[in-house]
């Protein structure tokens, strides 16, 4: 599966969902590669600092131009089970370039009214890309969450007359995921992982199925 992380807002754990997506899929024995798009959204310097701790990769990072991005996915698709696609805020083109590319579309936003609203010019550019390509799925995703928030299935979110489903799946607010960040490790590889890493599996099972492998491209 193809799975992009956009939204134009900066400031909302895309980067850090990515990584931690990524690696739970590695963790669980599928062969993944993590694009960074326009090399600005924090994938280098995190797979940095895995190799200045001399820590394994666990799966590939590639960094890509929007423009090379879905002729690259072609030569990508017999070599990874599963892609994840990290796209820099304020950049229309990088997520342009991954709605065309993906098969699924998330959208990490925090779980406020305002910052929903925030939203609204990435909802946008999805739901067009779901208009002119209808297998193509998308949802928001809670991040940075209190504690004992819940989604029901099938709840929506929506901003200006646009709605996006919700994913069920909420990513928490968690010392692990900022310790993650700073340091190039995978919430899995933290003492303090626990919860942050129940967050990270229940997505992964909600978007990608239960360890279930749809092969890229």
């Amino acid at each position: 599966m193809i799975a992009a992380l956009v939204n134009l807002a900066p400031g909302v754990g895309r980067t850090t969902l990515a990584v931690n997506l990524a690696g739970e899929l590695a963790l669980q024995g599928k062969r993944v590669a993590l694009l960074d798009v326009d090399g600005v959204s924090g994938v280098r310097e995190w797979a940095g600092m895995r190799r200045r701790n001399d820590l394994p990769a666990l799966f590939d990072t590639v960094t890509i131009t929007s423009a090379q991005l879905r002729c690259g996915l072609w030569g990508l698709g017999t070599s990874f089970d599963h892609v994840v696609i990290d796209t820099p805020a304020r950049s229309p083109a990088a997520v342009r370039a991954a709605l065309l590319a993906a098969e699924t579309v998330l959208v990490p936003t925090l779980p406020d009214r305002e910052a929903v609203g925030r939203c609204a010019a990435t909802m946008q550019l999805v739901v067009e890309a779901l208009a002119a390509e209808p297998m193509l799925t998308a949802s928001l995703v809670l991040t940075r969450a209190p504690e004992g928030m819940l989604v029901e299935p099938g709840t929506e979110a929506g901003v200006l007359g646009l709605r996006l489903p919700v994913a069920a799946a909420v990513v928490r607010q968690r010392l692990a995921f900022a310790t993650s960040r700073s340091t190039g490790l995978l919430v899995p590889e933290l003492e303090m992982a626990g919860r942050a890493e129940a967050d990270v599996r229940g997505l992964v099972s909600e978007v990608f199925g239960l360890g279930s492998v749809s092969a890229a491209g």
